[in-house]
């Protein structure tokens, strides 16, 4: 059973080499390995023919004008035929054994995604930590972000391209927003427990830290919309994870706030329902519910901003 393995690459010369060497190097025997440049200026183009060349057929390479990351995954797509996706960011590196252990989880589960565990790395001082997903109910799952991340999930080819593949529109949320589709297609999940690669967290050079308000809105519209789509699925069923959204709907409204006072505003007005109430965490202290309780959501705001030193307009 043939595993396609797909790598999209965009200035990535310091990296690339490490994430083509795990893929290489899996133990699982029948793959293709296709990276995708995606216009890049550094050098990334010349390092992955090296290795095409250095590959003995192994690795092939295609070339594309910039178009982000998505677009290069659905080329990779297009030009692949495993009957199971591997999709590899090019500063990643999967562990030997991640992709025949899924490949297992998948056959004696019958799952058409497998979501994975995952090691983040980061380029400062920071320590590495492990992310497990929330295993269980794939909605829940899905709406508290912990349904693995990219190179940590193994798919089956037809539910990617079932769902319409990758929105390359998106600057951000990109595997959540996809997941989201699989799933509301009616696709089954299987759990990897074990880590299975390691993810670089970059301090420079990443899409998703560029613009913070544009990364909070998609997240809040789409989290809005699992929501609405389990409304209309079945809200008694989905009653306890309905309830999780608006909670986290309301968390990601507050941090919003921060960089656009206004569209927060806005957002609490049309996304929560009437009468919500926060529950109480390490941001939405005491003091704040009562605010909030008292004065409403745009008050409290105002007096949380005032008593941080950030702006209240």
């Amino acid at each position: 059973m043939k595993v396609s393995v797909i790598i999209p690459c965009y200035n990535v010369a310091q990296h690339v080499e490490a994430a083509v060497h795990s893929a290489l190097d899996q133990s699982y025997a029948d793959l293709e390995i296709v990276a995708v440049d995606d216009g890049s200026t550094d050098g990334t183009l010349e390092v992955l023919k090296r290795l095409e060349l250095a590959s003995e057929g192994r690795l092939r390479v295609i070339k594309q004008a910039n178009a982000g990351a998505c677009s290069a995954r659905n080329v990779g797509l297009a030009n692949t035929t495993g009957e199971w996706i591997q999709f590899l960011d090019a500063d990643d590196v999967l562990f030997p054994e991640k992709i025949e252990r899924q490949i297992a989880l998948a056959m004696d589960q019958r799952a058409a995604v497998i979501i994975g565990s995952y090691r983040n790395r980061y380029d400062g001082s920071r320590s590495p930590e492990t992310v497990t997903p929330l295993i269980g109910d794939p909605w829940e799952a899905l709406i508290r972000t912990r349904m693995g991340t990219t190179s940590a999930n193994l798919f089956r080819r037809d539910a990617i391209v079932n769902a319409g593949g990758w929105d390359a529109s998106l600057r951000s949320s990109q595997d959540y927003e996809l997941l989201f589709r699989i799933l509301k297609s009616g696709a089954t999940v299987a759990w990897d427990e074990v880590i299975g690669c390691e993810v670089l967290k970059r301090e420079t050079g990443s899409i998703s830290r560029t613009n913070e308000r544009e990364n909070w809105l998609r997240y809040l519209d789409l989290r809005c919309a699992m929501r609405d789509h389990l409304w209309q699925v079945d809200p008694k069923r989905y009653v306890d994870t309905i309830a999780i959204a608006d909670q986290y709907l309301f968390m990601a409204i507050r941090v919003l706030s921060k960089h656009d006072r206004q569209a927060a505003f806005d957002a609490f007005q049309c996304m929560l329902p009437e009468g919500f109430i926060p529950e109480r965490n390490v941001a939405t202290t005491s003091s704040y519910q009562l605010a909030y309780r008292l004065f409403g959501f745009r008050n409290a705001e105002r007096l949380a901003g005032l008593m941080s030193g950030t702006r209240t307009t």
